[in-house]
């Protein structure tokens, strides 16, 4: 069956109207840079667990065919993008699945002025009503700086999304949406001296009644002081309180760490750190102690190493005190190991008072790992292989489950002529859980891609460049 699409037409014609708009307003046409690109394609996907159940495996084959359609608007300090993609999806089993959609995004990023600069997107992802397990997100976001001194810069940034997915909560396909308002300033004193200021509220609103609907206020401050050229202190403050929409429980959260630093060399420095977190609320009292001694090794920017060796004591109430030894990390790094070939490892750690997935399970600590080899095995034929490991424990005594995710990939692509690219892709999922609510599942996914496009084909920026969140969006992100 295929759904009517005429809903999505308004939201199209908004994007369009609103593109056309910024683009007469900012950016004088004669003096840009235009590009066009259209491309299509043809792609076969294949899983063995459609419904990603530990029983009851069902396989299911679907069959997309799609064009995009790319145009941009690009100066010296302006850039801007509108993309629109029709498609059209073929079931084999479910044909009440079976949807033309019309999906269409605009990104932006303008300076507005040697003080000011703005960045937009905003995403409408058509989908199916019809199909209860095919996820979506549409997305918008608005950010912006300004610089008020030579020395200080305010910044703000609106963030919001509504979408379907798994809960990770039960696993249930849910709609929700998301808000989230943050505004801010960052001063330089002096020249490795800084400090700043920040408040966020955000909102997690379901389409149903949900246990994790809830509104949260989170103000937060940094200090960055070196007192002598080898030594300095860092240290960071945060409240946080949370309301759930159906629970009178309202957390509030203080937390807080010091961190003293020994600079070795340029880009390596040795530190002890102590951390601590309090959170009141009615089921008990809850506080976190956490002392740690590690290092930082900066390469780049956006690339290095950070890595602390601590241990951790959780204070309950009422219930029994846990104590273990704690390891944070903040790892990310790309090598080159030759001029074909190039290897990539992210890792991170850490907890929070309230996961932001789902927020009524509470105190959540996490680890994630993953690596991504990328190779070109000849001029035409390209591979790449990924792994990830993912592991959050949810601490909370009413709740004390522990959920482990294991993710393998692997692909190939193939450009035979300038114009045709065909990729080969299989990802493999592992999901365990301890909780009675969600079920354990492992699935196998293949695609098979065949493409046309131009022989220069345009990229959009966001992603375009390969930074820390281009490679952990490949790594982690292949659910």
């Amino acid at each position: 069956m295929i759904r009517n699409i005429s809903h999505a037409s308004g939201v199209i014609q908004v994007v369009i109207a609103l593109f056309i708009m910024i683009l007469s307003s900012f950016v004088p046409a004669f003096a840009m840079k235009t590009e066009f690109t259209p491309s299509c394609y043809i792609s076969e996907d294949y899983t063995d667990n459609y419904d990603q159940t530990k029983n009851n495996r069902e396989e299911e084959f679907y069959t997309t065919y799609g064009l995009e359609f790319l145009l941009s608007f690009i100066e010296k300090n302006k850039e801007i993008y509108l993309r629109y993609t029709p498609l059209y999806k073929d079931y084999d089993k479910h044909d009440e699945n079976d949807t033309i959609e019309n999906n269409v995004a605009l990104y932006g990023d303008i300076e507005l002025s040697k003080r000011a600069g703005i960045n937009f997107n905003l995403v409408y992802d058509d989908y199916n009503e019809d199909n209860k397990r095919q996820s979506w997100e549409s997305s918008a976001s608005l950010g912006g700086d300004y610089q008020l001194t030579k020395y200080t810069t305010s910044n703000f940034l609106q963030e919001y999304t509504k979408s379907y997915d798994r809960t990770e909560r039960t696993g249930e396909w849910k709609e929700h949406e998301t808000n989230s308002t943050s505004a801010g300033f960052f001063h330089q004193f002096g020249r490795n001296n800084s400090m700043g200021l920040n408040y966020t509220y955000s909102v997690d609103d379901y389409d149903e009644s949900d246990v994790d609907e809830y509104k949260e206020h989170n103000p937060s401050a940094f200090l960055v002081y070196w007192f002598a050229p080898l030594f300095g202190v860092d240290t960071n403050i945060s409240y946080e309180k949370t309301e759930y929409d159906i629970s009178d429980d309202e957390p509030e959260t203080y937390s807080g760490d010091i961190r003293f630093i020994k600079k070795m060399t340029k880009h390596f420095q040795l530190y002890l750190k102590y951390a601590h977190t309090y959170t009141k609320e009615e089921i008990e009292d809850h506080t976190v102690y956490n002392p740690s001694v590690g290092f930082d090794w900066s390469i780049t920017e956006d690339s290095g190493v950070s890595l602390g060796f601590g241990y951790m004591i959780q204070d309950w109430e009422k219930q029994d005190d846990t104590d273990g030894f704690f390891v944070e990390a903040d790892i990310f790094k790309t090598v080159d190991f030759s001029r074909r070939g190039s290897f990539t490892v992210s890792g991170s750690s850490g907890y929070d008072a309230t996961s932001d997935d789902a927020a009524s399970l509470g105190f959540n600590i996490y680890y994630q790992a993953g690596f991504l080899v990328s190779y070109q095995l000849s001029k035409k034929l390209s591979t790449d292989i990924s792994g990830a490991y993912l592991r959050d424990e949810f601490d909370q005594p009413d709740v004390d489950r522990v959920d482990n995710t294991f993710d393998f990939g692997a692909g190939f692509a193939w450009v035979p002529l300038k114009w045709l690219q065909i990729d080969l892709t299989y990802f493999f999922t592992d999901f365990a859980t301890d909780s009675a609510d969600r079920d354990d599942y492992h699935e196998n996914r293949a695609t098979l891609t065949v493409s046309l496009v131009p022989s220069q084909p345009l990229r959009i920026k966001p992603g375009a460049n390969e930074n820390r969140e281009y490679f952990e969006n490949r790594i982690f992100n292949n659910r």
